[in-house]
């Protein structure tokens, strides 16, 4: 399936969205023309018939009086789904243009990540007038609004609300030289972001969903490549009270917007309320033996494992390792410690139903 098929549909349910009734609607779908959802035949053969069922729903419902018009933006290259927002909004800034604005994107994590940073730096009375809505075009698609192109794109048929979301504000040490990151589903270190390392490198050569085996590869062969040391961590509650404190070597920690978050394809890193795990080191035996418990979100009660609430982490680590925050890696130096996740107020808005 082509981004402009997808556009082309997209329009037409808007010409007939219920949402924001007497407002006029500027929406933005920025696509990632290489991403699993365009270029696989099984996924575009789904996404094609469930756009088809959505525009049978709405030939039922009568024509929007309020006009509602859609641009296309096709991203070229890493980070231009971040330029291309910024000029969304930085035109309707210099314009005055008072419409509500729904920007769409059509891409994996990444293209979402890169979408929501734009978000988030609009100036707090600028960002009633802007919202995203996520959906699930890639092979992850942990931070869309939802798995199936049907469910997310039905919202646009029915009364729609701004909801505010939070995000995680990545803060390396200043010394280190690095400019501070954004989460808006989960941010981690350790194993997991050499799995995404080594997922998003097949990927450029076998498109598709390998992080099962990276998984799999990693039980036996990450600690040879980064050999795990002593994690220093402390945890802080929204007064700024110290609620975990501890120094061991680690496996991964990982810290979510909120608890009930998945990453990698719908692994459950965080199955129930609480938004921090973090997985010690263990042996082999108990790696191969806990890792389908931990990638289905039945490891809460395991030794070696720590499931708690926070709003902010910091922690020191003495060596290198990896960082992820939806699927995209960077890698750390100890120069970059210590090291801050921040959970924030909510920043920016994503479309729901009402």
């Amino acid at each position: 399936m082509h981004p402009e098929e997808l556009a082309a549909s997209v329009g037409r349910l808007f010409e007939r969205s219920p949402a924001f009734p007497g407002e006029s609607l500027a929406v933005d779908l920025i696509a990632n023309p290489r991403a699993g959802g365009f270029v696989r035949p099984k996924h575009s053969k789904r996404h094609k018939a469930d756009l088809a069922a959505l525009e049978k729903m709405a030939a039922v419902l009568p024509e929007r009086a309020a006009p509602a018009s859609l641009r296309l933006h096709l991203t070229e290259r890493s980070a231009h789904a971040a330029d291309i927002a910024r000029g969304i909004v930085e035109s309707a800034r210099l314009e005055k243009d008072e419409r509500r604005h729904i920007i769409i994107t059509a891409g994996g994590d990444g293209t979402s990540l890169e979408t929501a940073t734009a978000l988030v730096e609009l100036p707090v009375a600028e960002r009633g007038r802007f919202s995203i809505l996520r959906l699930p075009m890639g092979t992850g698609n942990d931070g869309s609004e939802g798995r199936d192109l049907k469910v997310c794109l039905s919202r646009v048929l029915g009364p729609m609300v701004n909801e505010p979301r939070r995000a995680i504000r990545i803060l390396p040490n200043p010394a280190g030289g690095k400019e501070p990151l954004w989460s808006f589903n989960i941010v981690s270190i350790g194993v997991d972001a050499f799995v995404c390392r080594m997922t998003n490198r097949l990927k450029r050569i076998f498109p598709g969903d390998s992080f099962k085996f990276w998984v799999d590869v990693s039980s036996v062969f990450y600690d040879k490549i980064w050999p795990p040391e002593k994690l220093k961590l402390k945890a802080y509650d929204a007064a700024g009270r110290e609620v975990v404190s501890f120094e061991e070597v680690f496996l991964l920690c990982a810290m979510g917007v909120s608890g009930r978050r998945q990453y990698g394809s719908n692994k459950s890193i965080l199955p129930d309320d609480d938004n921090v795990c973090e997985v010690a080191q263990m042996s082999l035996f108990k790696k191969l033996a806990f890792k389908d418990l931990i990638a289905s979100g039945r490891h809460r009660g395991l030794d070696l494992v720590r499931l708690f609430s926070a709003t902010r982490l910091r922690m020191d680590y003495p060596r290198s390792i990896l960082l992820q925050s939806e699927g995209e890696v960077t890698e750390l130096q100890a120069s970059d410690f210590p090291l801050e996740f921040q959970l924030t107020d909510p920043l920016y808005n994503v479309l729901s139903p009402r």
